[in-house]
């Protein structure tokens, strides 16, 4: 070897890290949407509370068949400007592949722009019919996370938060529920500092994409 040479270490076969879903989002000008959907019922989830000593706190319950309500939640970043933004759809039929292309298509209308959408990789979001619903849509990216992968998704923890303001409480019909779920979800869309907390709860940042003008 020449004196003057200098040692450099091979790399071998490693792999390379191509650009992640941010990076896609900034370079097409997209919002980063997390998806996820949650169920809750009518008769309560009772947790641990205070009470006064030698009496066990009480919580009513009804009898008969409890309702069910599933919402859809998707929360957005927008990389170039930081921008966040809670959208939410609350029903009491199940949200099925019928449902989520028009549920998709109405929040690309709010957005006005692509979108690069972070799901878990359930049945319903990567079967055939949904593959094929997405890829007539050539505004929407999609990244799938794994399937049982709840600190991966900021919406899990909207879904913790909603659940804490539903504990011990007995709600008489399932349009009262829908009514509270609505209710809650639309104050928490005005708060932007707990959306950006939400997304600070798994390691990401809310922050704006650095410019490389």
């Amino acid at each position: 070897m020449p004196p003057n040479a200098t040692r450099k270490r091979s790399t071998g076969g490693a792999p390379r890290c191509g650009p992640g879903p941010k990076e896609h989002a900034q370079t097409r000008g997209a919002w980063i949407v997390f998806a996820d959907e949650c169920g809750t019922s009518t008769s309560p989830s009772t947790r641990r509370t205070w009470g006064r000593r030698g009496r066990t706190p009480l919580v009513a319950a009804r009898r008969g068949r409890r309702g069910r309500a599933n919402t859809v939640g998707r929360l957005c970043v927008h990389p170039a400007t930081g921008e966040v933004k809670l959208f939410h759809t609350v029903q009491c039929s199940a949200i099925t592949v019928a449902v989520l292309p028009a549920l998709l298509d109405r929040l690309h209308r709010a957005l006005r722009g692509p979108v690069v959408l972070i799901w878990n990789n359930h049945s319903s979001h990567s079967g055939k019919k949904m593959t094929a619903h997405l890829a007539e849509r050539d505004w929407i990216q999609v990244v799938s996370l794994p399937r049982y992968a709840p600190e991966l998704n900021p919406v899990e923890t909207l879904w913790s938060h909603l659940k804490r303001v539903l504990r011990s409480r007995l709600f008489r019909s399932l349009e009262e529920l829908e009514q509270v779920i609505n209710a809650h979800l639309r104050l928490v869309r005005k708060r932007t500092d707990l959306l950006r907390g939400f997304i600070d709860s798994v390691g990401l940042e809310s922050s704006p994409f650095p410019s490389t003008k």
